[in-house]
């Protein structure tokens, strides 16, 4: 594959009006951020057997199911105002797509889609986008079912703003280190946004279930946490421009879900989301974090993620 490609990942099978809608998202704004960045498309789609309905299986027929894909995906290619390398595989998605980002010369970067699905029906049967974010040592571009509806691509002639949403802790380093790396060679203003509601909530919560009453001294404590927040998003300001990117940042003191405060903070006129996720439990955080799920599901624009732990340059 090419050195540092976008590796787009799209569902050709699917031919419904949402499946088409996704695939042009995912095409556009690829190949938009391909143009940025200088760099190809390698595109990719993953036959799954599971999805091979005929009655009888032999060679003949799959030779030829195999062939009408490799059709689709050079069709596809001409979307792109990139040079492009089509890649057919078979067997699970989310492997073979994690198979390729752990190549010698891997994509700096997958660009997928998700259809949202949720409950029940998402745990039994999955998701790729997630289990693709939740095992990738690369950034994982994921279009969610608002972003396919409201898509803008990235225009060169157009100032991109990139909102890092940071819990200015460890799981967040490896998330500001990429944007840092993306803002500079698009030239991209970074806008940096952390929300402290679940902190207020925790720190009463907490308070109350270990001595049965809120401390007297809440506020000073809840201030100080606001004081020490503001300190350290003014140091990492000044870290992103010592670098030569322009940037700024938000603290928002509303008693709101992280979750909600980055999705409607999206929604002000940046280009594209990039926040960290841990990769947790399937069972327990149902693939991802709650805060990069729920930003995923409902943001208008597009959301890289970047694990906490498994992520490399």
């Amino acid at each position: 594959m090419l050195q540092h490609s976008i590796l787009v990942a799209d569902d050709i099978e699917n031919q419904t009006d949402s499946g088409k809608k996704r695939s042009q998202a995912i095409c556009s704004v690829a190949s938009s951020l391909a143009q940025q960045i200088k760099t190809g498309i390698d595109l990719l789609y993953v036959e799954d057997m599971k999805t091979y309905s005929r009655g009888r299986i032999d060679a003949s027929s799959l030779q030829a199911w195999h062939s009408q894909h490799q059709k689709k995906l050079e069709e596809l290619s001409g979307r792109f105002t990139v040079p492009v390398r089509t890649f057919l595989k078979s067997g699970s998605p989310p492997e073979q797509i994690l198979k390729a980002l752990r190549t010698k010369a891997a994509p700096e970067l997958v660009v997928l889609g998700t259809q949202g699905r949720t409950g029940m029906k998402r745990l039994l049967i999955g998701s790729v986008a997630e289990e693709v974010i939740r095992h990738s040592r690369r950034p994982v571009m994921a279009i969610g079912p608002v972003a396919q509806k409201k898509i803008k691509d990235f225009d060169a002639r157009k100032q991109i703003d990139i909102l890092v949403a940071t819990d200015l802790g460890k799981n967040s380093r490896a998330a500001e280190r990429y944007a840092l790396s993306l803002a500079k060679r698009i030239g991209a203003r970074v806008f940096l946004f952390h929300c402290l509601g679940d902190v207020y909530r925790v720190i009463i919560r907490d308070s109350y279930t270990v001595s049965g009453w809120v401390p007297l001294n809440l506020d000073e404590i809840l201030t100080q946490i606001r004081d020490d927040s503001r300190q350290s998003m003014e140091q990492k300001v000044r870290f992103f421009q010592s670098r030569g990117v322009p940037c700024d940042y938000k603290i928002e003191e509303r008693d709101v879900v992280a979750s909600c405060a980055v999705y409607q903070e999206s929604e002000h006129g940046y280009s594209l989301v990039v926040m960290g996720t841990h990769g947790r439990n399937m069972l327990l955080e149902a693939f991802l974090g709650g805060t990069a799920r729920e930003t995923i599901l409902n943001s208008s624009i597009p959301v890289i993620t970047v694990h906490s732990v498994k992520y490399n340059l």
